[in-house]
C-alpha cells in the first residue's frame, strides 16, 4: 500500500531523541497510510541502536548518510519519499499527542491545497505557537512559518527545486520564501497542533547563525518584496477608486 504521507526524520548521534520521535509517529503509522523516513548520519554505535529500532517498528525506512548538514539529508528524505505529502520532523520533535489519526488523514485525502500550515506546541515552556494575524502573513519576512507543523506535497519541490543546501539553518525558511511566492501555489492554515517542538534545536539555539542566514534570504527575495509592495499599493488605490464612484452612484 502506498503511504499517503511520509514523515521524514533527521537526527545525528541522538538516540534518545529519535526514539521519542519515532514513539510518538506510532499512532500515525500503523493501519493510516503514513509512513517514516529516518536519514541518520550517527557515530556506528548509535547508528546500531538505531537500526535495532525501527526493526521492531511498522513503515519505517532508515537512510544513512555522511554527516553533511541537514539540507542535504532533507534532500535526501525526499529523493527516497514515494508519498504524495511530506512531513519534516526532525530528531526529538514529536508529533502531538492531541492529533487525532483519522481526521488528520481525512484533512490529507480532502485537501486542494500544495502546502498546508498547522500550529505547533513548544515543548518545554507548553506554549502554542499560533499563526500570525492574517496581515502579517505575507511576506513571511520574519520566517514564522513553523517548518515542524508544515506538511507539502512532493510534487512542489519536483516543480521548484529542492532544499538549498549552501544554508546550514535557515532552509527551510528560504523554500518557504521561493514555494509561496508562485501565484499558482494554494497554501491552507490550519489552527490545529499537530506537533511538539523541541526548543533546543539548532533554530533556537544559534540564534546568531540564523539571523545571518534570514538577512541573506530577504535580501535575495528583495525584488520579489518589492513586487509585491508595489502591487499592494496600485490594489490600494484602486479599491478607493471603485468605493469612490460606488459611494457617488445612484
Amino acid at each position: 500500500m502506498k503511504n499517503i504521507l511520509e514523515i521524514i526524520t533527521v537526527t545525528k548521534d541522538d538516540f534518545a531523541g529519535v526514539s521519542s520521535t519515532v514513539q510518538s509517529t506510532l499512532k500515525l503509522r500503523v493501519g493510516n497510510e503514513i509512513g517514516q523516513i529516518i536519514v541518520d548520519s550517527s557515530n556506528k554505535e548509535i547508528r546500531d541502536k538505531i537500526r535495532e529500532l525501527i526493526n521492531a517498528e511498522h513503515n519505517i525506512e532508515y537512510i544513512w548518510q555522511e554527516p553533511s548538514g541537514i539540507a542535504r539529508a532533507f534532500n535526501l528524505g525526499l529523493s527516497a519519499s514515494k508519498a504524495e505529502w511530506v512531513w519534516f520532523l526532525n530528531g526529538r520533535d514529536e508529533v502531538h499527542p492531541d492529533l487525532d489519526p483519522q481526521n488528520f488523514l481525512h484533512i490529507l485525502k480532502t485537501s486542494k491545497a500544495d502546502a498546508m500550515i498547522f500550529e505547533l506546541e513548544r515543548m518545554q515552556s507548553r506554549t502554542r505557537y499560533k499563526h500570525p494575524p492574517l496581515w502579517a502573513v505575507w511576506p513571511p519576512v520574519f520566517f514564522w512559518t513553523p517548518h515542524p507543523a508544515t506538511i507539502v506535497r512532493r510534487q512542489l519541490f519536483a516543480r521548484y527545486g529542492v532544499f538549498n543546501e549552501k544554508f546550514k539553518i535557515a532552509m527551510d525558511g528560504e523554500i518557504w520564501f521561493r514555494f509561496f511566492s508562485k501565484s499558482d501555489v494554494i497554501v491552507d492554515l490550519l489552527s490545529l497542533p499537530i506537533a511538539l517542538y523541541d526548543e533546543s534545536g539548532m533554530s533556537s539555539t544559534q540564534r546568531k547563525k540564523t539571523a545571518k542566514e534570514g538577512v541573506k534570504i530577504i535580501l535575495s527575495n528583495l525584488r520579489i518584496l518589492l513586487k509585491i509592495w508595489f502591487i499592494s499599493g496600485i490594489k490600494i488605490f484602486a479599491a478607493l477608486k471603485h468605493f469612490h464612484k460606488e459611494s457617488r452612484s445612484g
